[in-house]
């Protein structure tokens, strides 16, 4: 048994409490929900959300959630200059994670918010609750979609070339057409 494992026990329930305290007096009011294909979390679902509190917009999150729906990427945070360093952004957060229950990454954060990050990361590891280290770059990015690669529906057109070249026609179909209008340089 870890040292450390009763006092973590006694603290997680405190900081989550504080927390709690300060996602009480911000709502997320969803102003677009939907994921093109092509975006990072495609098939998954994208959402901008006005941030409020008391009633008065303060700032949008922009967010993504895979379509394995185990983790939260957070593309754009903004907070009016007037509404920053007042735990605003840290209550979106804990909004988020206790929506969602799963970790929560950033994407591409901007370095002047490490602090912010940083910060949050340890807020959050005290309340037990899981902020991840950002994905930085396309490779990144892509090795993270490869996860959910499988659930990717594949489009008509694909699936109507595929479906062809399977078929048993394919071979007369591909010589006609090099000879009508030569060999594609692409085969």
């Amino acid at each position: 048994m870890d040292d450390f494992e009763p006092m973590r026990d006694f603290f997680h329930p405190r900081a989550a409490k504080s927390l709690n305290e300060g996602a009480a007096r911000v709502h997320l009011i969803n102003r677009w929900q939907e994921s093109p294909r092509g975006n990072f979390v495609f098939p998954g679902t994208d959402h901008l959300d006005d941030i409020e509190v008391d009633g008065q917009r303060v700032g949008h999150v922009d967010y993504g959630i895979n379509p394995l729906r185990d983790r939260v990427y957070i593309n754009m945070f903004e907070i009016d200059i007037s509404h920053q360093r007042q735990g605003i952004g840290l209550s979106v957060l804990w909004q988020l994670w206790l929506t969602h229950q799963v970790p929560i990454l950033p994407l591409c954060q901007y370095t002047s918010s490490d602090g912010f990050w940083e910060r949050a990361r340890h807020r959050f590891a005290a309340a037990g609750a899981q902020l991840g280290k950002e994905l930085r770059g396309e490779e990144q990015m892509m090795m993270e979609q490869q996860r959910w690669q499988h659930l990717v529906p594949e489009p008509d057109h694909l699936r109507k070339i595929r479906e062809l070249k399977a078929s048993p026609e394919w071979p007369a179909i591909k010589a006609r057409m090099e000879a009508e209008y030569g060999v594609c340089p692409k085969n």
